[in-house]
C-alpha cells in the first residue's frame, strides 16, 4: 500500500511538471545541448550533478526555506526537487543502502562529493575523478552508477529538462559582463573555461563551485526567483580565493579572526569557521565589485557581518597578487568591526 501511494504521488508530481505543452514536448531532445553566452561562458545541465543531488535528497538532504517551524518544520522545495524526491524516496532501496554505507565510510563535506562528481566521467559513471586530492572518495562513481540505472535517472531528467532549460536561459544575457569583470579582478586566465550549471535539486539560492575536468570552473547555482548573478560571481571567486586561504589563513596567522567571526555571526553571518568567513567575505567583495554595486550594497553586506568589505573590494584594484595582501585585508576587516563599549 505504501509503495502504491508513493507511486501515485510521483505520478501526480511529474504530471504537474509536464502538463504544459512546452514541458511535454521537451521530454526528449536538447537535454544534452549547451547554451553559450556571447563571451563563451557555457551554460549546461549536468547529469553528474543531477545524479549526485538525487542521491543526497534520497538520503535526507532537506536544506531549503522553512515556512513553518511548529509543530513540524515545513521546508519548501522547487517543484522539480519535490518530484525527484518523491521518485527516489520510493524507488529501489538498494541504491540508498549503498549510498548510506559509502557516506558512513566517507564522512566528507558535500563540496568534496561535488568535486568528485564533476571530476568523474559521464553516465554510466565508469570512471571516477582523478587526482590525489580526491583519492579518498574513490569508488563513489559506483554509487552514482547504481542510482543512474536503478532509479532510471535518465528518464527522470528527460521529464524535467524544460524547467532546467528555462532556468539556464534566464542567465544567458546577464552573466557575461559581471564574469568578465570578476575574471579581471582575480586575474583568472581566459584559458580557464567557466561553466554555469543550474541545479534545481539544491536549496533556494544555493551557490557552489568545483574544479572540473580540463580545468573547467564549474559554478553550480540552485533555484532562485531571478538569476542569482551575485551567487555565480561568489562561486567563481571562491575557486581562486579558497586555495590561497587554505595556505594563508589560520588562527595563528589571524589571531583576531575568532572574535571577528563571533561578532559577524551575531550580525547574521552563517559561516562556521574563520576560514569560511574569510572566503565568504572576499568572494562577496569580488562579486559586488564585478557587479559595480553602489555604496548601499556594500553597507548592507557590512551590516550582515562582512565588516570593511568596501575597503577589501578596493584592494583587488591595486594589481597585487591576492596572496600577498590577504592577511592585511583581514586586519582591515578587524579594525572595521563594531567595537562594543
Amino acid at each position: 500500500m505504501v509503495h502504491a501511494a508513493v507511486g501515485r504521488l510521483v505520478g501526480l508530481s511529474l504530471a504537474a511538471l509536464t502538463a504544459s505543452p512546452a514541458l511535454a514536448a521537451g521530454t526528449q531532445g536538447d537535454w544534452f545541448a549547451s547554451l553559450y553566452t556571447g563571451e563563451g561562458t557555457e551554460l549546461r545541465n549536468d547529469e553528474r550533478v543531477f545524479a549526485l543531488f538525487s542521491v543526497f535528497n534520497a538520503l535526507g538532504f532537506d536544506q531549503g526555506p522553512v515556512t513553518r517551524k511548529e509543530p513540524v518544520p515545513k521546508v519548501t522545495y522547487h517543484p522539480v526537487r519535490q518530484a525527484v524526491r518523491a521518485r527516489v524516496l520510493g524507488a529501489e532501496p538498494e541504491v540508498r543502502k549503498a549510498a548510506d554505507a559509502f557516506f558512513d565510510a566517507h564522512p566528507a563535506r558535500l563540496e568534496r562529493y561535488l568535486a568528485y562528481a564533476v571530476g568523474s566521467g559521464q553516465p554510466p559513471f565508469k570512471e571516477g575523478a582523478k587526482g590525489k586530492d580526491l583519492a579518498e572518495m574513490k569508488g563513489f562513481e559506483a554509487v552514482l552508477a547504481k542510482a543512474w540505472v536503478g532509479w532510471k535517472l535518465d528518464e527522470l531528467m528527460g521529464q524535467v529538462q524544460q524547467e532546467y532549460r528555462k532556468s539556464l536561459k534566464s542567465y544567458l544575457a546577464v552573466v557575461d559582463q559581471p564574469l568578465t569583470r570578476a575574471r579581471a579582478v582575480l586575474k583568472v586566465p581566459e584559458s580557464s573555461q567557466a561553466v554555469l550549471v543550474v541545479n534545481l535539486l539544491d536549496a533556494h539560492d544555493a551557490v557552489r563551485s568545483a574544479q572540473g575536468e580540463g580545468g573547467e570552473l564549474i559554478l553550480v547555482v540552485g533555484p532562485s526567483d531571478k538569476p542569482n548573478v551575485e551567487g555565480v560571481l561568489r562561486a567563481f571567486a571562491k575557486l581562486t580565493i579558497d586555495p590561497v586561504l587554505t595556505k594563508r589563513v589560520s588562527p595563528a596567522a589571524w589571531p583576531g579572526g575568532a572574535t571577528v567571526l563571533r561578532e559577524a555571526q551575531l550580525a547574521g553571518v552563517n559561516d562556521q569557521s574563520v576560514q569560511e568567513y574569510a572566503s565568504s567575505l572576499f568572494s562577496t567583495a569580488v562579486a559586488l565589485r564585478a557587479m559595480e554595486a553602489n555604496d548601499a550594497a556594500y553597507d548592507a553586506a557590512a551590516a550582515r557581518g562582512y565588516f570593511g568589505i568596501k575597503e577589501v573590494a578596493k584592494l583587488f584594484d591595486d594589481g597585487k597578487p591576492f596572496d600577498t595582501w590577504v592577511l592585511d585585508g583581514l586586519q582591515r576587516v578587524e579594525t572595521r568591526r563594531p567595537v562594543k563599549k
